[in-house]
């Protein structure tokens, strides 16, 4: 693939543009752990071809020309310029809760414009923080490598047509995957003559992942007048009364729960996003420094709401559904 994007770029007598990383700035996470990604992104950026990384040392020497120049777009673009970048990197690295949100933009050294932007939740193993950092840098310098693939299988349903996102995909059994689909959720639709079905499918950054649809539902069986039975006799005992309205009251209290976890977590979000707005512009000042403790709060807050929410609703499920056993199980029939 690499001595492929290599040929097309020689025969296209393009040079792939020489891009700056900017030292990432930390919006409440800790300074090592900015450090660590930004170590992890420079060493991705590195490795794609259609793109030059500039040496870290260049791009630090031009920024020392004026004071504060990286946290000044201005200023960044024309060191940036200067040290011979067409391109560069700017990006904020926040926390949120346990999380923490890394947020990168590519923009045009020579006006400012800003060209691409990639903003992940980064969290768990290392191996899966590389992952995520290798996609931000692929979709900003690399965005028609952005990519996955979904393989399809529905059996007994050969001939059936096959839909994504509505376009026509082929017919089953599909000879190859289905390649060149941005990550992400996407509508899978399969037709045949007498059955039809639809279902979400997610596709990941450079994978092959399978998808098993069933199409068409189980048939329903007539049955005999004689195999019908002549009375149904009801021989288990009746729950409490006060059962069914406990259940449905605990339901709504977890649904309460969960829209009120749901307006504080949308509050942090809200809140951290701003951060980031501000932090972008230059326009971060001191008192804003109340604002990260109030993510932290808010994330709190949204967390304690979910755990009371799958519990009421685990709660109000299991004593509907021992509820509702009674009116299902527990007949008797006679022929």
């Amino acid at each position: 693939m690499w001595a492929a994007l290599a040929l097309a770029l020689l025969a296209s007598g393009t040079t792939p543009p020489v891009v700056a990383l900017l030292p990432l700035r930390p919006l409440g996470a800790p300074p090592d752990v900015v450090h660590a990604l930004e170590v992890t992104l420079g060493n991705e950026l590195s490795h794609l071809q259609e793109a030059r990384l500039l040496p870290a040392k260049d791009i630090a020497e031009a920024l020392k020309r004026e004071p504060d120049c990286e946290a000044r777009i201005a200023c960044a673009a024309a060191a940036a310029s200067h040290a011979g970048a067409r391109q560069m990197i700017v990006g904020t690295t926040s926390q949120l809760g346990d999380a923490f949100m890394i947020d990168l933009k590519l923009l045009d050294t020579r006006t400012g414009q800003e060209l691409r932007r990639a903003t992940h939740p980064v969290s768990g193993s290392q191996d899966g923080l590389i992952e995520l950092v290798r996609e931000a840098a692929v979709k900003l310098l690399a965005p028609a490598r952005f990519v996955g693939s979904r393989r399809v299988e529905v059996p007994g349903a050969a001939g059936a047509l096959i839909f994504v996102d509505g376009k026509p995909s082929g017919t089953l059994p599909l000879a190859h995957p289905l390649e060149g689909l941005t990550p992400g959720q996407h509508v899978v639709r399969v037709k045949d003559k007498e059955h039809e079905t639809s279902t979400f499918v997610e596709v990941r950054f450079a994978r092959t992942t399978d998808a098993h649809i069933e199409l068409g539902a189980a048939p329903v069986v007539a049955l005999p007048a004689a195999a019908v039975p002549s009375a149904l006799v009801e021989t288990a005992p009746r729950k409490p009364a006060w059962v069914r309205p406990a259940a449905i009251g605990m339901l709504g209290a977890g649904v309460a729960s969960a829209v009120i976890g749901f307006a504080f977590h949308a509050k942090a979000y809200s809140t951290a996003s701003s951060l980031n707005g501000l932090a972008a512009s230059n326009q971060l000042q001191r008192s804003d420094l109340q604002k990260y403790s109030d993510v932290d709060q808010n994330t709190n807050m949204a967390r304690g709401f979910y755990v009371a929410a799958a519990l009421l609703t685990a709660a109000g499920g299991g004593l509907l559904w021992w509820d509702l056993s009674t009116d299902s199980v527990g007949v008797q029939t006679r022929f």
